[in-house]
């Protein structure tokens, strides 16, 4: 009977040893959670919030420690945006309608949160958050306690330097933010924002997070 040249044991061994790999590596992701696909993006090593520093639509303090074993979606904005922020707070409203038709909001709070503190009073934030939902959160604070939480949450924004006119815009970033029950900023959803997309991308995220708690 001929034998085979040695080159072909080496290759076929070489194919069994890739196979076994590929097996390994197969078993090993199927027991690692991945992270669910997103309309934006979720952070592999969330970061804890910490200092947070605000006052709320009731001029109570808003703390690192409102996020505390809570859900909570963000968006940073201003109250006298014509445009973006409405819609954002539109959307988060649905999100919102969304999540409790399907028994998942009990754990789940919104917040707005406004660079603009000159304009954009509690009682101001109380009355505008109001038309969107009585249950949302508002907050503001002082220029460098806004400035320390935006960079926190990834949030970008330029006051215009003259603001004079009582009408003045606000550039800002347009993202929604989730902070995931450990005050860790968990995702990022960017524009466009659908709300039943987000809604399930919630669901996805808060079952794979509690899955590995």
């Amino acid at each position: 009977m001929p034998q085979l040249p040695i080159k072909n044991y080496v290759l076929t061994l070489i194919c069994l040893v890739a196979v076994a790999l590929g097996a390994i590596t197969a078993l090993t992701n199927n027991r690692v959670p991945q992270k669910p696909q997103i309309s934006g993006f979720a952070f592999p090593n969330p970061k804890a919030l910490y200092n947070v520093n605000l006052i709320d639509q009731y001029s109570k303090p808003l703390t690192e420690h409102t996020f505390n074993n809570i859900w909570t979606f963000i968006y940073v904005g201003y109250t006298f945006c014509p445009d973006a922020c409405p819609l954002a707070l539109t959307t988060m409203n649905q999100i919102l309608g969304i999540l409790e038709k399907q028994q998942q909001a009990k754990n789940v709070q919104m917040l707005l949160v406004s660079v603009d503190p000159q304009r954009d009073t509690p009682e101001r934030l109380l009355e505008y958050t109001k038309y969107f939902n009585k249950d949302f959160l508002a907050a503001t604070g002082t220029a460098e306690n806004i400035k320390s939480f935006a960079k926190q949450v990834s949030a970008v924004y330029s006051l215009p330097e003259d603001r004079s006119d009582p009408n003045y815009l606000v550039d800002h970033s347009s993202s929604m933010i989730l902070i995931n029950p450990e005050k860790q900023v968990h995702a990022i959803f960017t524009p466009p924002q659908k709300a039943t997309a987000i809604a399930e991308d919630y669901i996805n995220l808060s079952a794979q997070y509690n899955s590995i708690k």
